[in-house]
């Protein structure tokens, strides 16, 4: 059952381009936090830059690191937006992923409740079938 979820959330992620999405998104942050550190003098270090922009997408922001030139609060703003995108990307691939689980019980139980309608026309191998999956569920 386990597999059948790795498979699933394997689908969802590829179908999705989650984790393009995301290198592009790590890729924007650290050129981002490059440039603002070589732009702002009020970071002394690439770290110090990384750290407020950690702050500013995070929204843990203190408010003692601001950016003070104007491409360091164009590019500030841009961050903001992208991250929300990005939290945004996150969350609807969660959705896809459980909106694909559902839909493959609700398959499988309509499949089941197909086969337990015509009972009597059911062959022995489909009858033990049944009878093996409803092993399954009550262990």
């Amino acid at each position: 059952m386990k597999q059948k979820h790795n498979k699933t959330l394997g689908l969802v992620l590829k179908r999705t381009h989650f984790f393009e999405s995301l290198a592009v998104y790590l890729l924007v942050f650290f050129a981002f936090a490059f440039i603002i550190y070589r732009r702002e003098a009020v970071f002394e270090t690439y770290g110090a830059a990384l750290w407020y922009c950690f702050e500013l997408v995070t929204t843990v922001g203190f408010g003692e690191l601001v950016a003070v030139t104007r491409i360091g609060r164009l590019l500030s703003i841009l961050l903001s937006v992208y991250s929300i995108g990005m939290i945004a990307i996150i969350t609807s691939t969660v959705v896809t992923y459980h909106q694909v689980k559902i839909k493959s019980q609700e398959d499988t139980i309509a499949l089941f409740m197909d086969k337990l309608e015509r009972l009597p026309e059911l062959s022995h191998e489909e009858l033990a079938d049944i009878s093996e999956r409803i092993r399954r569920l009550r262990s």
